[in-house]
């Protein structure tokens, strides 16, 4: 009996023994490390992976995207991100024009992305763990309209036709040269996480610039531009944004069949 008894307990652990190394070969551990908030340290995460997960990463200060060329690829991730900046991430789209259906995601989400090619094994992932998929659509939606709201203003001057695009601080501020406005719209509206369309009729190129303090930095560089900080920005520029309407392309999410 005894005998027996030890013989099913060494079987036992044998199988046991069995299903922990196939796991660990086929199924290997995700270290929270990879989930990097800089290009230096995503860099050195292994290609290949293609993770989503609910967030490791609760907290105010943790809502961070990473963004690293490896092998003239683009690698990404992004810790306790929302649903919609996933799915931006996931199709490479504009965040303030992703379209989210009742019910969608409260939840944050972490996600990595050490593919080649496109994103659409970061998209099949997103799929699998949410649920959803999404499409560009043409909508009516709320829109923020960007306006001249001071003509006199100086912040904004009309660039040369020798000068070239360019970006770079100095003194304590942020120099953009020979920029369009519909190119500073798009990415406010990035920043802002809502469509803005261009309506100051203003369609030259620009040099601006804006105060390139710590807190502003933060904001830019985080992806989160707070509301009051565009505001000033573009106050010192002449102009402002105002609430509207407008038919414009968004990525829509919807629940996959």
């Amino acid at each position: 009996m005894n005998r027996k008894i030890i013989l099913g307990s060494i079987a036992a652990f044998i199988v046991i023994a069995a299903a922990v190394a196939v796991k660990m070969i086929w199924f290997p551990s995700v270290k929270d490390e990879w989930f990097a908030t800089s290009s230096q340290r995503l860099g050195k995460v292994p290609a290949g992976k293609v993770i989503v997960r609910p967030t490791h990463f609760p907290g105010p200060k943790s809502n961070l995207l990473a963004f690293a060329r490896h092998d003239g690829n683009q690698w990404m991730s992004g810790r306790n991100v929302t649903f919609s900046q996933l799915m931006a991430s996931a199709y490479d789209y504009d965040p303030g024009r992703v379209s989210l259906p009742e019910g969608a995601p409260k939840s944050n989400f972490d996600f990595l992305f050490t593919g080649s090619g496109s994103r659409e094994p970061l998209q099949a992932a997103v799929r699998k763990k949410t649920g959803y998929i999404a499409r560009v659509e043409e909508r009516e939606t709320d829109v923020l309209a960007l306006k001249v709201v001071d003509p006199s203003a100086p912040g904004i001057k009309v660039s040369g036709p020798d000068e070239k695009p360019g970006m770079a601080p100095k003194n304590g501020r942020l120099y953009l040269t020979h920029m369009p406005l519909d190119m500073v719209a798009e990415h406010m509206g990035e920043l802002l996480k809502m469509p803005i369309v261009n309506k100051t009729g203003l369609n030259d190129f620009y040099n601006f610039s804006l105060v390139w303090d710590s807190k502003t930095q933060r904001e830019i560089q985080g992806g989160n531009l707070d509301p009051e900080t565009g505001k000033k920005i573009l106050q010192e520029w002449g102009l402002g944004l105002e609430p509207d309407r407008a038919s414009i392309e968004m990525l829509v999410v919807k629940k996959a069949n």
